[in-house]
């Protein structure tokens, strides 16, 4: 979401010089009259337009499971006007989930496997060097804990005297699993271009990566090692595929997560490119804007080979998602493009404030012509879609009431469509033997495809999840007495334990979570952690270490959301004017009245006091779409805070994202034979 407008896309500024051209009726992007899908992502019943025009367009496809599709909770998926029916309903058994085209499906018992596939996702956007540096730190132990696991007593704690090396015999217990003698371990980021937009389209400067392609990163940057030059590490106890040395292997993993930097595209698409790297039977080299619709190009046969060097048939697999932002995964279909279009966006009906799920809750960019829902005005006489600015078709946003940092926020609310594809087609995509190539034709899946013994089983899929959201929600009521080491619970655990309605709400019911924490706002909210009664605490606080998150901040520019956690860095960050990756910077010419105005907690020295040019604190927004995503996997995923315990204590049980990786290891140690 933090778009450096100046820049085109790698940073968030303080200025909206680059926005001028905005509100001019989209003159950059569609022309009047031009149509798009109608059915947009199964919520609306007309068409969207273009920017520069109204629908003449009424038909189009069916959404991805729709409205009602919500994991398989509905009994059918949205209709579009004069399309197709959205996804079959339906729950899987074992943390898959239905609803969203797919059939649904028994992902079956346990399987095992002596191979291991690490896929780490890296947001690399601004804002994220703090965190990729707390995941640098925490990744030698995660891989040397898999080579050489710990041996544990028959109540499954650690004995007192470990092994030096994976050979060695236990003095006393037993192994907590099986060591893995064969790994690959790759690392992707977040940045997958414009969508035919505007916004991510064109890099500025040499540093700027925004678009990896979803390929590995050695392949996207220079001099980063690899084994034989295929973009991936590989650790082969045998030596006859990878490196007999898993500290060479680590350091190396440390090296290509280091160069995955801060300076990538801002809209982070943590699960597409998840997606496209693992699953996407036909993932496109580029996606541009051919008249109305964002259009996929040629199949990228670079990462096609890459993922099929990469993913042995046979072999466990484990994703690993770092990511300060929710998810913003634009569809590369319809007019995905206008997310990142420079001009305004389109206001939504006045039912959308009250309820986004409303039949009435639609966009004032949709056909005036076309017939309303049943009980529902038409557009041209809703309260919201009269005031049209001159040039345009349709009211729009002003530039408050729109910044581009914030387009994936709220979009059905604000905009009366949602341009995100939605969470089920990436949970189907790690549960369901079929996916949907660029036809919507059903063929394998190519995660789960397997080879001549048989097709890959779901149950060998792990994911974690390490995103913004306060560990306290995702821990073991254990965990949360004092003097207890965080344990983080799977999706499963958290269902039974009842967390989920913390930490997303039920969006099909339009409630929000019930952790305040966990709302996406740009307001200041109100209220307290349901489990440790932290209250939220105004911006007016010169305390940041108050609460969870600090504290709230003061967003007259409503140009940023409000925080679900906080952490100190290890070493503050003096600013320099115009310094996009650093929170707490002046503008280019040293005004830094909107550092003061702001009050962030992240600019507040740990022992209080007004804000400053220094950066103290990381922190992380609410992912609650990779949570949600989380929740659908179930047993199968263990999601976990980006804002650590401590950075300090390296002896500590909760140092750096090492209760992550613990709660990952677990779960990846049932995968393994």
């Amino acid at each position: 979401m933090l778009i450096g407008l100046a820049t085109a896309c790698s940073g968030k500024t303080h200025t909206g010089n680059s926005q001028a051209n905005a509100g001019s009726g989209g003159a950059s992007a569609g022309s009047a009259g031009e149509g798009a899908d109608a059915g947009m992502a199964g919520t609306t019943d007309d068409g969207v337009a273009g920017e520069g025009g109204a629908l003449t367009a009424t038909g189009g496809k069916g959404g991805a499971g729709g409205a009602a599709g919500q994991a398989g909770a509905a009994s059918s998926g949205g209709v579009g006007t004069g399309g197709s029916t959205g996804g079959s309903a339906g729950t899987v058994a074992n943390g898959g989930s239905g609803g969203s085209g797919y059939p649904p499906i028994d992902i079956g018992e346990q399987k095992k496997s002596d191979k291991l596939d690490v896929l780490f996702v890296v947001d690399n956007s601004i804002t994220m060097a703090d965190k990729q540096n707390v995941l640098r730190q925490s990744v030698s132990s995660f891989v040397t804990r898999l080579v050489n696991p710990l041996c544990v007593d028959v109540d499954g704690k650690p004995v007192a005297t470990q092994p030096a090396t994976a050979d060695a015999a236990c003095s006393s217990g037993h192994r907590e699993f099986t060591p893995v003698k064969d790994m690959h371990l790759g690392v992707i980021t977040t940045s997958i271009g414009s969508h035919g937009g505007d916004v991510c389209a064109t890099p500025q400067s040499a540093d700027e990566h925004l678009d990896d392609h979803a390929e590995l990163l050695p392949m996207q940057r220079t001099n980063l090692p690899s084994y034989n030059g295929s973009g991936y590490l590989a650790y082969d106890a045998t030596g006859a595929a990878g490196s007999t040395d898993v500290n060479h292997v680590i350091a190396d993993l440390q090296t290509v997560v280091d160069l995955a930097g801060e300076h990538g595209c801002g809209y982070e698409a943590p699960l597409e490119a998840m997606y496209r790297f693992l699953v996407d039977p036909e993932p496109p080299t580029t996606v541009t804007r051919v008249g109305s619709y964002s259009t996929p190009g040629e199949v990228n046969q670079n990462l096609l080979n890459q993922r099929k060097s990469f993913l042995r048939p046979d072999s466990a697999v484990a994703v690993v998602i770092l990511s300060d932002e929710n998810d913003c995964s634009i569809r590369d279909e319809s007019v995905g493009w206008f997310v990142g279009s420079t001009g305004r966006m389109p206001r939504s009906t006045t039912a959308c404030a009250i309820n986004p799920n409303d039949p009435c809750c639609r966009s004032c960019a949709t056909n005036p012509a076309s017939t309303p829902p049943a009980g529902c005005g038409a557009i041209s006489d809703d309260a919201n879609c009269k005031n049209i600015p001159a040039n345009s078709s349709y009211a729009t946003w002003d530039v408050p009431g729109d910044s581009l940092n914030l387009r994936c926020f709220d979009q059905q609310r604000r905009f009366g469509f949602d341009l995100l594809y939605p969470v089920e087609r990436y949970s189907d995509a790690l549960s369901n033997p079929q996916v949907r190539n660029r036809s919507q034709a059903l063929v394998p899946n190519p995660l789960l495809v397997g080879d001549e013994k048989g097709p890959r089983s779901a149950t060998l899929i792990s994911v974690s999840v390490i995103v913004g959201a306060p560990w306290q929600d995702l821990a073991t009521p254990a965990s949360l007495t004092s003097g207890h080491a965080i344990e983080y619970m799977d999706g499963a655990a958290l269902e039974s334990n009842s967390r989920w309605p913390l930490l997303i709400g039920n969006k099909a019911q339009n409630q929000p979570p019930s952790d305040p924490f966990m709302i996406e706002a740009i307001e200041e909210r109100a209220g307290q952690n349901p489990l440790t009664n932290a209250p939220i605490v105004p911006s007016t606080s010169t305390n940041p270490l108050a609460t969870i998150n600090g504290h709230e901040q003061n967003l007259p520019q409503r140009d940023d959301l409000q925080f679900a956690c906080s952490f100190p860095l290890v070493s503050p960050k003096v600013c320099a004017n115009g310094d996009p990756v650093c929170a707490c910077s002046p503008d280019k010419a040293g005004n830094w009245d909107a550092v003061k105005t702001n009050r962030s907690p992240l600019c507040q020295p740990p022992e209080g006091g007004a804000a400053t040019t220094t950066q103290y604190f990381g922190r992380g927004y609410p992912g609650t779409r990779e949570l949600t995503f989380a929740k659908q996997l179930g047993a199968r995923a263990v999601p976990a805070s980006i804002c650590p315990r401590t950075l300090t204590d390296t002896n500590s049980p909760d140092y750096a994202f090492k209760p992550a990786f613990n709660a990952l290891i677990t779960r990846i140690g049932a995968t393994l034979k």
